[in-house]
């Protein structure tokens, strides 16, 4: 039954392809190795991986896409992953350790530290630890509201969803690597934190929270992905007993019952607004899934929720998510209906956002989605 569990999405996924727009180009076998070579092709330089018009790459879309790439190396073994991470952080820390271009002043900017964590791992090179200790130490000065949950940036009064993936992936790994145990207890409170600010009854979390108006009404589904792919791998930092880390698991269990309530039956995704995917204007979102299917499929594997319910969740949506990569005539695969956005005030704001193509997000995520169904 596994393996017809297995076969099952892809003989459906290629009969939806062979309908649509990419059908006369040859589909990948592994949908994850293609794009993923196909990404670091298209990004030489991974410093290339920004904003057009923003001038730090030492944030959260390279730091993203490396935190991908380094789960599709150990995945494949596939050495060109590695050294292209390898590259992107080189690019940033001298042989003293400094780090180019950090700037402790938006919580985005923490998770690029998760690479040079695997770097002093991997090389046991003293510089990699001290540019993690810099960017640690970048949270001692870093604003806090009163309730002990860190804004989002110095700009932004706020507590994002996907702030707090940023920081405390990063903190979490830097906790265990080099040795600080003192640190697990400031991820478990920002996670509790999270939880307690945005955290609804059906398992999901909305968008954000502001100090003067409280949570934002909406469950955005990139905004909770970002949640989601932090309860799916801090499991691996925290000590098993570590205070609050029942809780945590608990609060991962919730999330994925919330996640198959809502997931849209008819495709297999997860739409814009998660927990409304009757409402009209709803639509299938491609970040969101893949970062969900990462988690569901995690859970299963490290057997914190049961196979017998949750696989067929997890091909469901890998077999959706697939529809969302188109393969051009110059070969590459590109992304479609992407969002990335800030805080909305209502539903009708967020279904009315575009549906972007390729945006980084959707890459990192489309990568750890499929790459984790294919390679598990």
């Amino acid at each position: 039954m596994r393996v017809l569990r297995r076969i099952l999405p892809v003989l459906l996924l290629c009969s939806t392809l062979a309908s649509g727009p990419a059908a006369s180009a040859q589909q990948p076998r592994r949908w994850s190795v293609t794009t993923g070579r196909q990404f670091i092709h298209r990004y030489a330089d991974p410093d290339e991986i920004r904003w057009g018009t923003q001038d730090n790459s030492f944030t959260w879309q390279a730091g993203y896409l490396m935190f991908a790439l380094e789960h599709l190396w150990r995945w494949t073994g596939d050495p060109v992953y590695y050294d292209y991470i390898r590259r992107y952080v080189d690019q940033h820390v001298d042989a003293a350790g400094r780090v180019r271009q950090f700037r402790p002043d938006a919580l985005d900017n923490f998770v690029p530290g998760y690479a040079c964590l695997l770097l002093y791992e991997q090389t046991g090179e003293e510089r990699y630890a001290r540019a993690a200790e810099t960017i640690r130490r970048g949270f001692d000065t870093y604003p806090r509201f009163d309730n002990g949950m860190f804004w989002h940036s110095a700009r932004i009064r706020q507590v994002w969803v996907d702030g707090v993936f940023m920081g405390q992936i990063f903190l979490a790994r830097y906790a265990r690597t080099l040795g600080h145990p003192e640190d697990y207890a400031e991820v478990v409170r920002q996670m509790e934190g999270i939880t307690a600010l945005c955290g609804k009854d059906n398992g999901c979390f909305v968008h954000g929270w502001d100090e003067s108006r409280g949570a934002y009404p909406e469950v955005w589904s990139e905004g909770m992905g970002w949640l989601a792919v932090l309860w799916a791998d801090v499991f691996d930092f925290l000590p098993e007993d570590q205070p609050g880390r029942a809780a945590l698991l608990e609060q991962l269990r919730r999330m994925c019952s919330g996640l198959k309530a809502s997931q849209d039956p008819a495709t297999g995704m997860w739409c814009q607004v998660v927990d409304k995917p009757g409402e009209a204007g709803n639509w299938n979102e491609t970040s969101g899934t893949g970062m969900f299917l990462y988690l569901i499929q995690r859970s299963i594997d490290k057997g914190f929720i049961p196979a017998e319910e949750y696989q067929s969740v997890a091909d469901r949506a890998y077999a959706g998510l697939v529809t969302k990569a188109v393969v051009n005539t110059d070969g590459f695969v590109n992304l479609l209906d992407c969002s990335s956005i800030g805080l909305k005030r209502s539903y009708a704001e967020y279904i009315a956002q575009p549906r972007e193509i390729s945006t980084f997000a959707a890459y990192g995520s489309f990568l750890l989605g499929t790459g984790l169904w294919e390679h598990r």
